[in-house]
């Protein structure tokens, strides 16, 4: 049940950063999120099915490279008093993106991060949003 919540709670942030940086003809908001759907919506069918298949792929990683990432990392941790993890996290949000466009090619499928600006904007708002998932799910 924990893990089908975690897979729960990664989509749902998968789709605020997608809802967040999805682009807005009214104000000449150009996109920074891009969906491997054909015309899709954020909120359409195969939207979901990318932030379910994405909330997957970042519980795996969040599982097994989040770990092997903060060790390696530890002393630069300490050193910059936790601004690491911001780090950390745009490194997984990368090789999310690396993963579900060129590893796993499934059909309808994909998520891609334009710009670096975005780039930024989407690992601060996964920064946050994980961190807020942290705290409020692995109390001891």
């Amino acid at each position: 049940m924990k893990i089908l919540i975690s897979i729960l709670i990664n989509a749902a942030i998968l789709y605020a950063i997608t809802y967040l940086l999805w682009p807005n003809a009214d104000r000449s908001i150009q996109a920074g999120i891009i969906l491997g759907c054909d015309d899709c919506a954020y909120t359409s069918l195969d939207a979901i099915k990318t932030y379910f298949i994405g909330g997957i792929i970042l519980w795996v990683m969040n599982t097994v490279i989040r770990p092997i990432l903060k060790i390696l990392s530890l002393p630069l941790f300490f050193l910059f008093f936790g601004l690491v993890s911001f780090v950390i996290n745009g490194v997984l949000l990368y090789l999310f993106t690396y993963i579900i466009n060129e590893i796993l090619i499934i059909p309808g499928v994909g998520y891609e991060i334009n710009g670096m600006l975005n780039f930024v904007i989407a690992v601060a708002i996964f920064t946050v949003l994980n961190t807020l998932y942290s705290l409020l799910f692995f109390k001891k």
